[in-house]
């Protein structure tokens, strides 16, 4: 694959900060861009205020009060609201932006050229006779800036910070080829942006990087040393190891489709992912290791939001083989879990562990519309993360040690949590994202279905962990037999004269207008509850499509294109399936990657017409189209099952199916002419026929007679391929 073509690259002066070059390394992140001086706006992943809101910590704030106040009068209603929902009169806890870097060469000009080769992570800027290369190193997670021409350097703190935040104006020193500045902020946390210049004549060498007092005690020095270690190691050095880390990255895994708008979006957004997500470090918040650089707190306040954003972001990775950029998410999360059995004893008054919605970088909730960021059912949607990461490594020491005792955990939360009546167990509040906003409306008759979505994914999780661990399962078994089954409505479809059954948002209704989420098909994706398979789930898989297009697209969301896109897929549907692609990549996504929520280039997809930059959607998009081009939740291979009818030449290499099978394919007309599976060890896997053919011959000798459209299993030890 020739990602060169794919480079983000500009003919003009880039002047918007959610248009710019991009770089990260998973700490670090840099946005380039500007007519003069050129600016490089930077940040660090973890730079965040933490002091804890009051209302947050006070004793009025549990999940009993919330469901008296909530199901209360209006004054009720209001103390609520003061109490639960009006969190954000304080500007903490907050992520916060870094400072910049600028480079003014003395002039103004409206056609720097700016070029990106996500291949090598490398960017550069023609600014007149001037030039600009940078790259932030893969490996050693300092900035590289390699100049030609004349320029002055100078460095700038965030205003905001002293304005909004009230801390003291930061320290600024010039000394030894160093320009840096120190910002204290609170609780005795500090932070630095430190930069080392090299100037040899017209060619100079700039190494930056960002350091706090919770990496070193003199973090000043630690900064001053890692610079120094840079500059002595080379540009071109570092340059060769950093472009040598990506090489690698990109041989993880590779697509090729006959639509070049989807392919770039598709490796723009693996580039972005890479640049933001690594092991070892955080995972990405709304806007990973870039925020806005707006002067003011970022949107949302840059946070961890579990309530649809961490899981689309952290959904794709697996099947693309990028284990290592993804685990991070997995990893962090583990790491929470005494502060999120805090959370459920504190908040919900139960023994096990609830994440909250909304969370700062150290678990604590923060601030959003209470039904959904204190639902409880949030935590399941991160606990598929669990799920997912042993189902797609076939990790069986993951599954003892870490993926049945978080589940184990948040089970324990819900049996505290539901209450029974008539049999039957419910939970005392329920939403469905984000239906009826935040008003009173929002809260459905329990059981929504996404909530009881989630809830029978999480007991039926379990008992399949609790028969391969051998242990007794009979309590979630039970449990499961005491909720109801996924709310269908009858509907009256005038176009076909008939009533049809419609998977409703609760057992009273159904959607009735377009809407940007759509929660209550979570049974049927993500959660794969109710599969593509008989012809009573087909009509359901259509009717809840067909009232998707009735209601239309004109109140959804960037996300939510991509979101309809994977029940598409689910149901098959290849040429629906890349349209919505098409419609989200061409609307919702600007020319650097960057998903921007909205219709910003009025295209007339939507009427949502702003723009705040999230990350989620762009990972949904892969996920989506991943679905289209190899499917393996119903237990079985299906190759290619939902991709457009004119594509005739498609291709997948290296995608990871469950139990860690790496699955490579191509597609040719109407025939799979390569197809081959590789794991250490041996191996049996069920495979869909939609091979053009009836006899398959495989390099380890087997033949396999089978009609199309029926299931075969094979067995292989360490690869194998189709031969003919």
């Amino acid at each position: 694959m020739d990602l060169k073509k794919y480079a983000i690259q500009s003919e003009k002066s880039i002047l918007s900060w959610d248009e710019a070059l991009p770089l990260g390394n998973g700490k670090l992140g840099c946005l380039i861009y500007g007519k003069g001086p050129l600016r490089f706006a930077l940040d660090r992943v973890d730079l965040w205020d933490l002091r804890e809101n009051d209302k947050t910590t006070s004793e009025s704030y549990t999940y009993e009060n919330l469901v008296k106040l909530s199901k209360g009068d209006e004054t009720d209603w209001k103390k609520r609201n003061n109490i639960f929902e009006r969190n954000m009169v304080l500007p903490y806890p907050t992520k916060f932006t870094a400072g910049a870097l600028e480079l003014d060469f003395g002039f103004e000009t409206d056609n720097a050229k700016s070029y990106l080769d996500i291949k090598t992570a490398v960017a550069d800027v023609q600014f007149g006779k001037a030039k600009a290369q940078s790259f932030t190193s893969a490996t050693r997670f300092v900035g590289v800036i390699k100049v030609k021409g004349r320029y002055t350097l100078s460095l700038h703190t965030r205003d905001y910070l002293q304005r909004v935040l009230g801390y003291p104006k930061a320290q600024e020193y010039k000394e030894d080829g160093f320009t840096y500045f120190v910002q204290k902020t609170v609780e005795g946390f500090s932070y630095g942006v430190f930069v080392l210049e090299k100037r040899r004549g017209l060619v100079s060498e700039i190494y930056y990087t960002i350091e706090t007092s919770k990496d070193a005690k003199d973090f000043v020095a630690l900064a001053k040393e890692k610079l120094l270690n840079a500059c002595k190691i080379g540009y071109n050095a570092l340059k060769k190891e950093h472009s040598s880390w990506w090489a690698k990255y990109w041989q993880k895994s590779s697509i090729s489709i006959e639509n070049e708008l989807l392919e770039k979006t598709y490796y723009r957004s693996y580039y972005l992912f890479a640049s933001c997500s690594r092991k070892g470090f955080y995972p990405m918040p709304l806007q990973g290791v870039w925020t806005a650089d707006i002067d003011d707190l970022p949107p949302w306040r840059g946070d961890y939001h579990h309530d649809t954003n961490t899981q689309l972001s952290y959904q794709s990775y697996l099947k693309a083989n990028r284990l290592e950029e993804g685990e991070v998410f997995i990893d962090y999360i583990w790491s929470l879990v005494d502060e999120y059995k805090d959370f459920a004893k504190r908040f919900f008054g139960v023994d096990g562990l609830i994440i909250p919605g909304c969370t700062t970088l150290d678990g604590k909730p923060m601030s959003g519309w209470v039904q959904y960021a204190l639902s409880p059912t949030m935590t399941i949607w991160v606990a598929q993360s669990f799920d997912e990461y042993y189902l797609y490594t076939g990790d069986e020491k993951f599954l003892t040690e870490k993926a049945y005792p978080f589940f184990e955990e948040v089970g324990k939360a819900f049996e505290g949590i539901l209450e029974e009546k008539d049999g039957k167990l419910y939970l005392p509040l329920s939403s469905s994202p984000e239906i009826f906003d935040a008003t009173k409306k929002a809260y459905l008759p329990p059981n929504s279905n996404f909530d009881l979505a989630l809830i029978r994914y999480l007991f039926t999780t379990l008992v399949r962990y609790c028969k391969i661990l051998q242990k007794d399962g009979g309590r979630y078994e039970n449990i499961l037999s005491k909720l109801d089954d996924i709310a269908v409505v009858k509907k009256f479809n005038k176009y076909d004269w008939k009533e049809i059954d419609v998977i409703a948002l609760d057992k009273t209704q159904a959607l009735e207008e377009s809407h940007r989420h759509f929660s209550h098909l979570m049974c049927l994706y993500p959660l794969h509850l109710i599969n593509y398979d008989t012809d009573e789930h087909k009509t359901l898989y259509h009717n809840a499509i067909f009232e998707l297009e009735r209601l239309g697209k004109g109140w959804w969301a960037g996300f939510s294109f991509v979101m309809c896109a994977q029940i598409y897929a689910m149901a098959e549907k290849g040429n629906a399936t890349v349209k919505l692609l098409e419609e989200f990549a061409d609307g919702f996504v600007g020319d650097n990657g960057f998903h921007l929520n909205g219709d910003f280039k009025n295209k007339g997809y939507s009427v949502f017409h702003y723009r705040p930059f999230t990350l989620e959607s762009s990972f949904g998009f892969c996920d989506a189209l991943q679905e289209a081009l190899l499917q393996d939740h119903q237990g079985y291979i299906h190759l290619f099952p939902a991709i457009a009818s004119e594509w005739k030449n498609t291709s997948f290499h290296s995608f990871r199916s469950c139990q860690g099978i790496l699955v490579s394919a191509k597609k040719t007309g109407d025939t799979i002419t390569e197809f081959s599976l590789s794991k250490n060890g041996v191996c049996r896997v069920k495979i869909k026929n939609t091979f053009g053919k009836e006899r398959l011959y495989f390099s380890n000798g087997l033949t396999v007679d089978c009609a199309k459209g029926d299931i075969f299993e094979i067995e292989f030890e360490n690869f194998v391929r189709l031969v003919k």
